[in-house]
């Protein structure tokens, strides 16, 4: 059975976050996933206009800028194309998701961190699969 290949952009000011959540999805079975980490908004979006990723895995609380900002600015300029967003955050409530809401930002799920391996697993192989 041939593989899957999706790209996975990860936007997280913690490396050890940025870390974990690399070695997670790439201990995916099903697919196989090009990571791309980036540890600000900057950045992150340099990097999905070079790579156009498949998901974006998105932390909200960062420095200088956050993911809110970095989805205003994505929609602003029309660059979420076909990625899916999994906003990964230690404040996931149900205020930051009536937030995304409210502002157009179409995220796919809201993950809270510390997260679950496999539950980030899954999600990743979920929105894989619709795309």
């Amino acid at each position: 059975m041939t593989k899957l290949t999706k790209k996975i952009l990860i936007i997280d000011d913690d490396a050890s976050i940025r870390d974990a959540v690399r070695l997670s999805v790439e201990g995916q079975d099903f697919l196989n996933v090009e990571v791309t980490e980036s540890a600000d908004v900057e950045s992150g979006i340099q990097q999905m206009k070079d790579t156009n990723p498949d998901i974006i895995i998105l932390d909200l609380h960062m420095p200088d800028k956050s993911g809110f900002d970095f989805m205003d600015i994505v929609n602003k300029n029309k660059l979420l194309a076909k990625a899916k967003v999994i906003m990964l955050t230690a404040d996931d409530t149900l205020g930051n998701v009536f937030k995304a809401e409210h502002k157009n930002i179409s995220v796919y799920r809201f993950l809270g961190k510390p997260f679950n391996i496999s539950e980030l697993q899954a999600l990743v192989l979920d929105i894989s699969l619709l795309s």
